[in-house]
């Protein structure tokens, strides 16, 4: 039996760093998705804007990147935005217990509109269908009904 244990230890340690590779290597990927849009710059981040708008959800802030680190001294570069959308009843119904507070640090929802040196324009946004899987509980269940929800808020306007 003894001579058993030496072999299920190796394989177990060799197991664990394969995975803690592949989990390094592959959540990045996973974190973020991103599409490509049909519109152009300006129309993309409209769409989104109003989307969100007509679904409920508002939009407290449009960051201008782009010109933000132009002002800063920065060479100009193409264009990026940041949408930051709010369900004000999905933030209050995570927001109302103290324990679920952590999540503050990526509230609001953020949707990124980038434009590459090519002239093409993609959305870029965390996958919080999978965010949600890490939290459980009340975190889980209304964010996993955002993915959906910005899901549907983006259809009409990335490409397939």
């Amino acid at each position: 039996m003894a001579k058993n244990v030496g072999p299920f230890v190796a394989g177990l340690v060799i197991g664990l760093i394969v995975m803690g590779v592949a989990v390094w290597t592959l959540m990045p990927g996973m974190m973020i998705t991103v599409h490509e849009s049909k519109l152009g710059f300006e129309e993309t981040v409209s769409a989104i804007n109003g989307s969100a708008i007509e679904r409920g959800w508002t939009v407290p802030k449009i960051y201008d990147i782009q010109t933000s680190l132009k002002k800063a001294g920065h060479e100009d570069m193409t264009r990026v935005k940041i949408l930051s959308i709010c369900q004000p009843d999905h933030a209050y119904s995570i927001l109302k217990d103290d324990t679920n507070k952590k999540v503050t640090a990526i509230m609001p929802c953020r949707i990124g509109v980038y434009e590459t040196a090519d002239g093409r324009v993609f959305i870029s946004e965390m996958n919080m269908g999978l965010m949600s899987k890490m939290f459980g509980g009340t975190i889980a269940e209304v964010m996993g009904g955002v993915a959906e929800e910005e899901k549907e808020m983006l259809r009409d306007i990335i490409q397939e």
